[in-house]
């Protein structure tokens, strides 16, 4: 067979596009070395080019097989972890929140906290569906694109926050757009696209990240104004992302070197954020700080929120229904009343249910996020294992932020935790970070690593194959 007929042959048996291109060019390379080699055993070139061909065997089977192996591959059992968790969050919401009546003390007459609960539990129920939709179509994209669009995307996204509170398009609430704080989380997997475009970039690429966290700084905090720990939360998760890639040497400098520089730049990153927080903060956004460090000092105003919360905790029964305890008490109105937006959804489900409860819930959670990190610790391409790592740390961060608020540990408001936390803006952020990582895994066989341009004596990965870069010296 000749050399293009087996390569026609072998490339028609691949259906995905992509892995065809480069498995052609993979098969391409090796008959070429084989004949070298031939060649240089004393056959002529055109025999030698036959006989690597032959060594190869069926162009048919060889295509079936590489079919097998390059293509989209779904992780469904952890489509089967989300869809329980999304199930068990709405009973566990319609329990713990929508069923929950109590007596204001007007007329003897029991009324809704959230009026009308059933409206707002079937408004719930459409979120999680659609937030499962978005997944499932993030899903089938290929996650390598947004890589490639990151900084693009970046801006689009930081520019769509701005425009949306420049213009007064959301609802403003204690001088604030804090309903959108839970779309900071959609910059994670982005961040992850720039960290790996600046592969091999020195210290200008470790400058151009931290100016990326600077830009999500400025928006979370000035333009946002509310949910500023949830700023903080994003900002922790980038700079984890940052360090992890000048660890391994992304930016094409030493171990030493590079974490040196990237110390240097954070400590200037952190100056200009502690200058915003002299100057630019609101005396709002001041005594809320002051009141997560020291609640006991603000028991009459800000600080009673963590001191009541510490209250609660240490009425729960371990397997019982405390709500009456609370009611008596007049603490129910802390955990139902209209301000609430989901960000006590484990204290109520111990309150409800009892603690045990609650904790078995967290158990679960514990496993769900150590799958998701064992997951992404096997993805062998750099893209995928940044941008997987990202979106885990981010929803692991704000679920270990949020319980440790549910019991009184005093770190600020969070934007709630997956699943379990109602809220339009937040469920869906949810669902677009767990399909990245979905689409992560279902592409990890369709994905290569672009060469990098390396220094004298280094390499540049392209998938699981190594390309030596030599330097080459005309005569």
């Amino acid at each position: 067979m000749e050399f293009r007929e087996f390569l026609d042959t072998m490339s028609g048996q691949i259906r995905s596009q992509k892995a065809r291109a480069v498995a052609v060019r993979e098969m391409e390379d090796h008959i070429r070395d084989q004949a070298d080699f031939y060649e240089s055993q004393g056959m002529s070139g055109g025999d030698a080019l036959k006989e690597a061909v032959r060594q190869m065997g069926d162009p048919v089977a060889a295509g079936v097989e590489l079919d097998r192996i390059h293509r989209p591959d779904m992780e469904w059992r952890l489509f089967g972890w989300i869809v329980a968790f999304s199930a068990l969050g709405l009973v566990i919401q319609y329990l713990c929140f929508y069923c929950v009546c109590v007596t204001p003390g007007v007329n003897g007459q029991s009324q809704w906290i959230l009026g009308d609960s059933t409206g707002s539990f079937v408004r719930q129920c459409v979120y999680t569906a659609v937030g499962l939709g978005i997944m499932a179509v993030i899903c089938l994209l290929d996650y390598s694109v947004i890589g490639k669009h990151a900084e693009v995307l970046a801006v689009c996204l930081l520019a769509a926050v701005v425009f949306l509170c420049t213009f007064g398009l959301v609802r403003k609430v204690n001088g604030a757009y804090g309903t959108l704080k839970s779309l900071m989380y959609l910059f994670v997997p982005l961040f992850g696209g720039i960290c790996y475009r600046m592969r091999g970039k020195g210290r200008l690429g470790m400058a151009v990240c931290c100016l990326w966290i600077g830009a999500v700084f400025y928006v979370g905090a000035s333009v946002i104004g509310g949910g500023f720990g949830v700023t903080l939360d994003v900002i922790v998760v980038c700079l984890i992302m940052v360090f992890g890639a000048a660890w391994r040497g992304w930016f094409h400098l030493d171990r030493k070197r590079g974490l040196g520089a990237l110390i240097g730049l954070t400590a200037a990153l952190a100056v200009v954020m502690g200058l915003f927080f002299k100057l630019g903060l609101s005396s709002y956004q001041i005594r809320r700080l002051q009141v997560w460090l020291r609640p006991e000092d603000y028991a009459d105003t800000g600080g009673y929120s963590i001191l009541t919360i510490r209250r609660i905790v240490a009425s729960l029964a371990a397997n019982g229904n405390c709500f009456e305890a609370l009611e008596e008490s007049g603490l129910q109105w802390f955990l139902y009343g209209g301000g609430n937006d989901g960000e006590f959804m484990i204290l109520q489900t111990a309150v409800t249910l009892g603690l045990l409860k609650a904790v078995g819930i967290l158990v679960l959670f514990g496993a769900f996020f150590f799958y998701l990190f064992r997951m992404t610790a096997r993805e062998k391409n750099r893209l995928g294992k940044i941008m997987g790592f990202g979106c885990a740390l981010m929803l692991t961060v704000e679920t270990v932020r949020n319980v440790l608020y549910n019991f009184g540990i005093g770190l600020g408001s969070t934007a709630g935790i997956p699943f379990f936390s109602f809220g339009k803006v937040h469920t869906l952020a949810v669902y677009v970070l767990l399909g990245v990582l979905l689409s992560i895994y279902r592409y990890r066989n369709l994905v290569w690593e672009e060469p990098v341009k390396a220094q004298k004596g280094g390499e540049a990965k392209l998938g699981r194959y190594v390309i030596r870069v030599e330097k080459r010296v005309n005569s």
